[in-house]
């Protein structure tokens, strides 16, 4: 078994992101290692991804070894594949905004067009676009014109726990339409604090929103609140705070993550990134952020969450701490009636005097996976 960091990262996986990232002796010694301790011509999706921006970092170096070809081909692959995929980017955005709608590039794209400032290192196994939810069937019906066809039911009317729909084209290029920016936390503060944190970026000559960098850390460390952490988010925390570092409101990012309940996920994002990349975190604010207490609402989330096995009860309150997220107002109110519309709306059951009975005779499993961001 391969030994765990306190990140959740296997020893391989920090060894390939020094490799990816680290300069001179540590970075050189780094890439011998991983090499040696992996198959590279077998490797997981998680490690694959990175293989762009280690063969950046090599490349660089100068190193000369016997898989750099390999590593070449790949970041080439990446290159050309998202070339085609942002060509299908312009006429979305431009049929969007012919209609009054205003979009925010997401998640890969949006890090890939911005912050790596090289087509070829960030992989995109697809396109990720957020609009308001008053204009989402509005855009299921212009991507559709477009030649877009839903990989899912098409809603009649856009539910108050319904938060996206997956679509593919003819040439099998993906794209998710979101009209909330998190699955479990529709707030109507949250999203407003997204959209008045955008920034433009250039594709060509079309001006694309993106959120800025601070509000980018903070969307992933939402990501890491509950799934393990992954070196592909480390990798793009990493890029993003190279790119911008003094762009970031460190004192805002902190604000937000307690705000929304993302502590966790900033801990252990910011402490792994010094950890294994020693990334250039200012030193008041990592000291604040590991002292930063836990809400008991995050902490029992959280246990849960990373525990091997869960009671049929402890699924059932991850649920109820997802629709908390979704509807609860400012002092954490919210209601049981509306939980048991949400189960009812989650279980796709015709009556809310279902729900006991799909619960306890059908078996509570139909719960997990949980929707992740």
């Amino acid at each position: 078994m391969n030994n765990q960091e306190n990140s959740g990262l296997t020893n391989e996986k920090k060894l390939l992101l020094q490799a990816a990232f680290l300069s001179e002796e540590a970075g050189f010694d780094s890439w011998k290692q991983w090499r040696e301790s992996v198959d590279i011509e077998d490797l997981d999706t998680e490690s694959y991804r990175l293989l762009p921006l280690l063969y950046r970092n090599l490349s660089l170096q100068e190193v000369i070894d016997v898989h750099i070809g390999r590593l070449k081909g790949v970041y080439r692959r990446t290159w050309v594949e998202n070339q085609v995929l942002f060509q299908a980017i312009a006429p979305i955005l431009q049929s969007f905004s012919e209609k009054g709608i205003k979009t925010l590039l997401l998640k890969d794209a949006a890090l890939n067009l911005h912050y790596y400032h090289d087509n070829g290192l960030r992989m995109m196994p697809n396109l990720e676009l957020l609009i308001h939810s008053s204009d989402a069937l509005m855009g299921i019906n212009l991507l559709q014109n477009l030649g877009w066809e839903a990989t899912g039911k098409i809603p009649k009317e856009i539910l108050l726990f319904s938060q996206a729909i997956g679509f593919k084209n003819s040439a099998n290029q993906f794209l998710i339409l979101r009209w909330h920016l998190f699955a479990d936390g529709f707030s109507e503060k949250a999203e407003h604090d997204f959209w008045e944190n955008i920034i433009i970026t250039q594709l060509g000559e079309l001006e694309i929103n993106i959120l800025n960098p601070t509000y980018q850390l903070l969307y992933i460390c939402a990501g890491l609140k509950n799934q393990a952490m992954s070196s592909n988010k480390l990798a793009d925390a990493a890029i993003i705070i190279n790119a911008s570092e003094n762009q970031i409101d460190w004192n805002q990012l902190v604000i937000k993550a307690q705000e929304y309940r993302f502590v966790w996920g900033l801990k252990n994002l910011l402490t792994a990134l010094q950890e294994i990349l020693n990334i250039s975190i200012p030193s008041s604010i990592l000291t604040q952020i590991i002292n930063l207490p836990i809400s008991s609402f995050e902490d029992r989330e959280y246990q849960i969450m990373t525990q091997e096995n869960n009671s049929v009860l402890d699924r059932l309150n991850l649920r109820y701490y997802q629709y908390v997220r979704m509807v609860s107002d400012e002092n954490g109110k919210s209601n049981f009636l509306g939980f048991t519309k949400y189960l009812q709306y989650l279980w796709g059951l015709e009556n809310s005097w279902q729900i006991p009975y799909h619960a306890i005779i059908k078996g509570i499993k139909r719960l997990v996976p949980l929707s992740r961001n």
